[in-house]
């Protein structure tokens, strides 16, 4: 009876060990399986997004092409007067000859068919060989080709690009009402202030003169007379067309001016948009390697985690083996 009461207490305290230590086994085990998919899934989302990062080729950048609408030409028109210099065409190629010849004719026919019908009376008709001296510069861009400084085939295509962007600029209403402008501008007496100079004789003394007699005698030197600029503003007439009126030839001038700009401002802009892409895509391989590794690390934690996860089911597992009874022998 004693031994009984004895072993209740500690019975009763047994048991709740043992149930406290099966409870915590699960919540152990649960923790365990709760870590461990949060752990594969992160390594998971890791390993493709390196992956990816990695598959990526800087030569699958392609650089934005570069264009220039006809409306972005129109009131672009600034003064522009030609400069006719006689230099030395350098060696090139007939096809190459050819070509800015004929371009230079089917340039200056465009000029004739939209531009030259607004000049006025008095204004001098532009040969083909001055249109191209105003324009395009035949002698100056086959010397750039022959120097290895502009490449012919890239500027054909802009060339025959720019002449079908001017061309439906030539239509636009913005580019009519700038041309009847200038036909129907009547030059206008215009005064402004100029300064200029004019010298006067003045009567001085020079101390180190020794051109008269007695110049070495008290006071030392000789009188001398001088010519003194003296500065005075003057107005001037002039005769000319108001502000912001252009020729035919100075409104095309600047269509070709502004069309160039951009369209290298273009391509500067997009040759550094794909060049930071591809430093973007170098980087992100660069980081895809480094991430390859730390997904390494969670997957070894993983392992761990399911190591410990092991250790706890074969406890469990000889723990119910503990309490199922002995088979009996006969």
């Amino acid at each position: 009876m004693e031994e009984a009461m004895v072993a209740t207490p500690g019975g009763r305290v047994t048991r709740a060990l043992d149930r406290a230590e099966v409870i915590y086994l699960r919540v152990l085990r649960a923790a365990i399986l709760i870590v461990a998919t949060v752990l594969l899934v992160l390594a998971a989302i890791g390993a493709a997004t390196a992956l990816y990062k990695i598959a990526q080729s800087p030569n699958s950048v392609v650089e934005q092409a570069s264009t220039v609408a006809a409306d972005e030409l129109a009131g672009s028109a600034n003064s522009a007067s030609a400069v006719s210099t006689t230099v030395e065409v350098p060696r090139n190629s007939p096809a190459q000859r050819r070509f800015y010849d004929d371009f230079a004719k089917r340039y200056h026919g465009l000029y004739r068919a939209k531009f030259e019908r607004f000049q006025r009376p008095d204004d001098k008709k532009p040969t083909v060989g001055e249109f191209d001296d105003l324009t395009i510069d035949t002698a100056g861009r086959l010397r750039a080709i022959a120097d290895g400084e502009l490449s012919f085939d890239t500027d054909r295509a802009d060339l025959e690009t720019y002449l079908t962007t001017l061309a439906s600029a030539a239509d636009l209403a913005e580019t009519q009402k700038t041309l009847e402008a200038y036909r129907r501008a009547r030059k206008a007496r215009v005064a402004s202030r100029v300064e200029r100079v004019r010298y006067e004789s003045r009567r001085g003394w020079d101390s180190l003169s020794t051109t008269c007699p007695a110049w070495y005698e008290s006071p030392i030197g000789c009188a001398v007379t001088r010519q003194v600029p003296i500065p005075y503003n003057a107005t001037v007439y002039t005769m000319r067309y108001p502000d912001g009126v252009q020729s035919p030839s100075q409104v095309i001038k600047a269509y070709q001016d502004r069309y160039f700009s951009l369209l290298a401002e273009r391509r500067a802009s997009n040759a550094a948009e794909a060049d930071a892409k591809r430093e973007s895509i170098l980087i992100g391989k660069a980081e895809g390697r480094a991430t390859l590794l730390q997904v390494g690390v969670v997957l070894g934690g993983f392992l761990l985690l399911m190591f410990f996860f092991l250790l706890i089911a074969i406890e469990r597992h000889q723990r119910r083996l503990a309490r199922e009874p002995a088979p009996s022998s006969h």
